[in-house]
């Protein structure tokens, strides 16, 4: 901000130890200095109005001054972080795919639930050292902040966005790559923080590529939960009974793909469903039923196309056909 004056006003200096300093720990007896342009800064610690730092003159670019100080920002919490072991959290969003049994109801071997959970790493267990703009051996890329583990290869470049984004080089390299974005002194807070997400608009993560899990059951909701699927059993009659259900509600202790399937399925799949399911719950042909017919055709919302009559009859037809002829 500016005073009337003209002189630039802000909330972050280098102490005479060259450490980021808000001007909440600011003292009048220390000298400080810009993280922009180097020139002294005086703490401003009155009653009246919020306290500062300020220049004398106009002579500092604001956008140069969040970039540095948002690159010193992160090193200087993550340097407290290796020295004292707390943690620098990072959430990411893993793939998490489910292929219970549930879905092989659906009888589509694509039909997996997709679902993204949170992925959880404490940097410093990664990289145990932080260095301010040193350029990669690998790449020759120079990041903001480049964080490095000391026994292999592996680092990641933490770059600082308050006017130019990260290049197209960088994120093409392959390398991991935390983008903050930084447009006014209340973003500092966030790096200063040392708990960053993936679900913050200010956090960019590229290259992070947290395995994908596979599980065997479904947490929470499912994808597939609302398909309304067509469960059938015989009666002690005989007849065929069908019941429209959503996938979440079938007890997979009482049904199984031998009577289940979706209501969407086609009318030639479902008529050899049922022939199927029909061999399973008579095996001995105790009901006869049109669609165990060598003369019946396709199943129509219990009736059947009779071939031999030329016409279409009611399923239970066959138990008084003299021309019913058992073709399972």
């Amino acid at each position: 901000m500016t005073t009337q004056n003209g002189a630039v006003q802000f909330a972050y200096s280098l102490n005479e130890e060259g450490i980021l300093t808000h001007i909440s720990e600011a003292q009048r007896s220390q000298a400080y200095t810009c993280p922009g342009c180097k020139k002294p800064l005086t703490p401003v610690l009155g009653q009246r109005k919020a306290n500062h730092f300020r220049h004398y003159e106009e002579c500092c670019a604001f956008e140069s001054y969040l970039h540095k100080c948002a690159k010193r920002a992160f090193l200087a919490r993550y340097d407290q972080a290796l020295s004292n072991g707390a943690p620098i959290e990072l959430t990411l969003k893993r793939s998490v795919h489910c292929s219970g049994p549930r879905l092989e109801l659906l009888a589509n071997e694509e039909a997996v639930c997709r679902k993204s959970v949170p992925a959880r790493y404490n940097l410093i267990d990664l990289f145990d050292q932080a260095e301010l703009e040193k350029p990669d051996r690998v790449s020759g890329l120079k990041p903001d902040v480049m964080l490095s583990d000391s026994v292999n290869r592996r680092r990641c470049f933490v770059e600082i966005c308050v006017t130019h984004a990260c290049s197209q080089e960088k994120i093409e390299s392959g390398i991991p790559i935390l983008e903050f974005k930084v447009s006014s002194e209340s973003d500092i807070e966030l790096l200063l923080s040392g708990s960053y997400s993936v679900e913050d608009p200010r956090l960019c993560a590229y290259n992070w590529r947290p395995p994908m899990q596979r599980v065997s059951f479904c947490s929470n909701f499912c994808a597939f939960d609302d398909i309304e699927m067509s469960v059938w059993n015989l009666s002690e009659s005989g007849r065929l009974n069908e019941r429209s259900m959503r996938l979440s509600d079938i007890d997979l202790a009482q049904n199984s793909r031998m009577n289940v399937w979706p209501r969407s399925t086609g009318t030639a799949d479902e008529s050899e469903h049922l022939r199927t399911f029909l061999r399973h719950a008579d095996p001995h042909t105790q009901f006869p039923n049109c669609l165990r017919c060598k003369h019946g055709g396709l199943w129509e919302r219990g009736y059947i196309a009779c071939h031999f009559k030329g016409k279409t009859v009611p399923y239970t037809e066959a138990r008084h056909c003299a021309s019913y002829r058992d073709g399972a």
